[in-house]
């Protein structure tokens, strides 16, 4: 270090002269000098400077008209001189997208598909409300109707609403009766749909028998395919052939031949278990209007429209929150099965899956170690 220190130093503060100046011509004694680095020289044409394989550089058909040599260079932008002098990027025109649109004919004869695929979505491609507003206008709709027709008898029979005779001109059935049947229907209708809808539950590993009057037995191989009926040309040939052999049996005094058993399903059998599942929609519109509803509406006069007012607005909060409570009641259960199952896995079967240990293999003393060249 001290010997470059002393070169750079000498190198700096000696003077250039010429050999013209000099009278003798001295010999210049080589001082020691610190070796330069060699420069480093870039590629000629760098990869940034080319351009990239999968950029899309437009064709050059000048270039392929005049049969120039390679390399080709992308084409530029022609640039546009304005008066001033200054050269500006000239405009592009705007490319409108062309979309092609479906003619007249083509729309008359997709019609029927297109109204076939609407039909296939109803009623799921409506904006229906929830079922509860649903619920809600349906039976205000039904005790308007009920009131109407009410309404309507009274001003019938001004006097008496339990006249049963009535005027000798009235007729025995009417717009009043026939709307009645469908309101009385409609009511009877979703109670009998509510109640029917199940879901069932097949047990294959359990041996005991279930404790629930919706449990039964069934074959085990109940989703098996049913075999496909005959038509319907072919078992009216087997009746009439039935009937023709029947009757001649009958005339001569010939006893029928024991009828053939019933093939008979495996003798392995599971349990089924049929669950009750009722729709909100359906459940909440039996709370506003049952067929007790309809009935009462029926009972309804001007001598007791208050009580029997009373009675259905008592029975309709009633229905409202006995559903309410024991649709709390099954959240309620689902949530504490959940927790018990939950503390369940993490107090027993976890600790168990798992065990923490301690390895007693690698748990050993240097003097413990034994080598083979001792």
């Amino acid at each position: 270090m001290a010997l470059r220190r002393l070169a750079q130093n000498n190198a700096a503060a000696a003077t250039p002269k010429r050999e013209a100046d000099s009278p003798v011509a001295k010999p210049r004694l080589s001082m020691p000098t610190t070796p330069r680095n060699r420069v480093s020289i870039g590629p000629y044409r760098s990869p940034a400077s080319t351009p990239s394989l999968s950029a899309t550089i437009p064709f050059d058909w000048e270039a392929a008209r005049s049969r120039a040599p390679p390399p080709y260079t992308p084409l530029q932008r022609k640039l546009r001189q304005s008066t001033a002098g200054d050269s500006t990027d000239s405009p592009r025109p705007v490319r409108r997208a062309f979309v092609r649109k479906k003619g007249f004919f083509e729309k008359l004869r997709d019609t029927p598909s297109n109204v076939a695929f609407y039909l296939s979505m109803f009623p799921q491609n409506l904006p229906l409300p929830s079922a509860k507003a649903s619920s809600r206008i349906l039976a205000g709709i039904m005790h308007l109707a009920q009131f109407s027709l009410r309404v309507s008898k009274a001003r019938r029979s001004p006097s008496n609403w339990e006249d049963i005779y009535g005027d000798d001109d009235d007729a025995w059935f009417d717009w009043t009766s026939l709307l009645t049947v469908i309101l009385l229907g409609a009511a009877f209708a979703n109670a009998a749909y509510l109640l029917s809808r199940t879901r069932k539950y097949h047990f294959h590993r359990r041996v005991d028998p279930i404790s629930s009057p919706n449990a039964k037995f069934v074959p085990k191989d109940w989703d098996t395919a049913q075999p496909l009926r005959r038509p319907l040309w072919r078992r009216s040939l087997s009746f009439s052939w039935w009937a023709f052999i029947s009757s001649w049996r009958f005339l001569l005094n010939i006893p029928s031949p024991p009828p053939a058993p019933a093939n008979a399903g495996p003798a392995s059998k599971i349990q089924e278990l049929e669950v009750w599942t009722p729709n909100e929609l359906e459940l909440q519109l039996f709370s506003l209007y049952s067929p007790v509803h309809a009935l009462l509406w029926q009972a309804t006069s001007s001598a007791n429209w208050i009580t029997m007012l009373f009675c259905m607005g008592l029975l309709t909060i009633t229905l409202n929150v006995l559903i309410f409570q024991y649709q709390m009641l099954v959240k309620d259960k689902e949530a504490i099965a959940a927790e018990v199952m939950s503390e369940y896995n993490e107090g027993f079967v976890y600790p168990r899956i798992n065990p923490i240990r301690h390895d007693v293999g690698v748990m050993t003393h240097e003097s413990e170690i034994v080598s083979v060249w001792d």
